[in-house]
């Protein structure tokens, strides 16, 4: 039974991989763009909503749950958000990006008119580029078509126990120069004696550009490698760099550094910093190790809760919860039954939190198909895994205990990683 639906599951993969190859790109928001003042836009706060066609238009809060706010949402029943936005005139000659952080559970995508994207799946980041489709140094008008599909795979509404659909995570607009990094990556290799490591970086680009890399402790600000300028081409890139002695990463001891990632072109030029940590994970028999030392997890389960607007949160709560995990002597958290926002998995880099990060499917049935947008939430987040150590789990219901005493209890659907992407 279990391999029928390990091959059940593989075929729908492999049928869904390369309708979805051109959509599974991450671009990196950016810290500083040459040349524009205000690289990264927050879209959250007040939007135009409207129940049915015909209807007048309300406003609500985004991000936020619509049955939180007096709207009785209802299954396979489209209702649409709209916002317009004024695209600062210095995003001339720029790549620009909406993206969204999480819309539950399909939504489709019009700017000033003209359709641009559609999306399913509630719990992974989408974006677009619409550089085609603004205006400039003018106003836009973003409308947003959402739906809450009964039969969504990950059921998040059905464990609910009410329809929570609507925009549930952050919204943005951001530029980049056309040449710039997609899908970065950023392994920590530790040696056998947990002494040195290779620090792997990987990414592509959108075209060739020079590109640097500098790293620091976060506490101290002690410079560990200067790359000098490097030359990358248009596609896939990788570099390795030897650090000596690194300060290791563990829940006792949550050990970070600062990644620094500059990137120059003709179309200009931009950076960005990522938090890094130095850690391996293994597990051996019925022991797990991190950095060569057995750890014990205690922990719990935890949703995206905001008290006043349902299935979601803030970058406030996400540091909150960590913060109150860590007093609470919880070295553990796994983030049933989606992946959490990147805020919070940053808090728990820095506060010291092992996380074992679900994807966002429930349970397969003939009624509940494996969609494509699956398939992209795998290759987007599987690397997601930063100095917590996250361990993945594609069907709660097929697996065994988390920890039974071996390292994958369900080699198809799970894998164990020691990095992560963030893009």
């Amino acid at each position: 039974m279990k391999m029928k639906k390990h091959l059940i599951l593989s075929m729908l993969l492999l049928g869904f991989a390369g309708m979805l190859e051109a959509e599974n790109v991450q671009r990196t928001l950016p810290d500083v763009v040459e040349g524009v003042r205000d690289e990264v836009i927050s879209l959250n706060g007040e939007w135009q909503f409207q129940y049915a066609p015909g209807e007048k238009w309300e406003r609500v809060t985004v991000p936020g749950e619509l049955a939180m706010q007096g709207y009785g949402i209802e299954h396979d029943k489209p209702v649409l958000y709209k916002k317009t936005v004024l695209v600062p005139a210095d995003y001339r000659g720029k790549q620009v990006i909406l993206r969204f952080d999480g819309v539950y559970s399909y939504a489709r995508l019009w700017v000033n008119g003209k359709q641009a994207a559609e999306h399913a799946g509630g719990f992974t980041r989408w974006e677009t580029d619409i550089t085609s489709l603004i205006r400039i140094g003018k106003k836009n008008e973003i409308r947003l078509e959402v739906t809450d599909r009964l039969n969504d795979i990950s059921y998040a509404s059905g464990y609910a126990h009410h329809p929570i659909g609507g925009i549930l995570r952050g919204v943005s607009l951001y530029a980049l120069p056309e040449s710039n990094m997609r899908d970065f990556f950023v392994e920590t290799l530790l040696d056998d004696a947990y002494q040195d490591a290779d620090l792997r970086i990987v990414y592509s680009m959108s075209a060739s550009a020079k590109v640097s890399f500098t790293l620091k402790e976060k506490k101290s600000g002690r410079v560990c490698l200067e790359s000098g300028v490097l030359a990358c081409q248009q596609g896939d890139n990788e570099h390795r760099f030897r650090i000596s002695r690194p300060e290791l990463w563990d829940a006792e001891h949550p050990n970070l550094y600062v990644l620094q990632v500059n990137v120059q072109s003709a179309d200009g030029g931009y950076s960005f910093e990522r938090e890094i940590g130095f850690r391996k994970i293994e597990v051996k028999g019925d022991r797990m190790l991190v950095n060569g030392k057995q750890v014990k997890l205690r922990g719990a389960c935890r949703h995206d809760i905001h008290p006043t607007l349902g299935r979601t949160s803030t970058p406030e709560l996400d540091s909150l919860d960590a913060v109150l995990f860590k007093r609470a002597n919880m070295n553990f958290v796994r983030t049933s039954h989606y992946p959490p926002t990147e805020s919070f998995l940053k808090y728990c880099d820095r506060e010291g939190i092992y996380v074992e990060c679900e994807t966002a499917v429930w349970i397969l049935t003939v009624r509940r198909i494996m969609l494509p947008e699956r398939v992209r939430m795998i290759r987007k987040l599987l690397p997601s895994i930063w100095v917590s150590w996250k361990r993945w789990s594609l069907l709660p219901v097929l697996m065994l205990p988390c920890f039974s005493g071996r390292s994958v209890t369900n080699p198809f659907m799970e894998r164990t990683s020691s990095c992560r992407m963030t893009g």
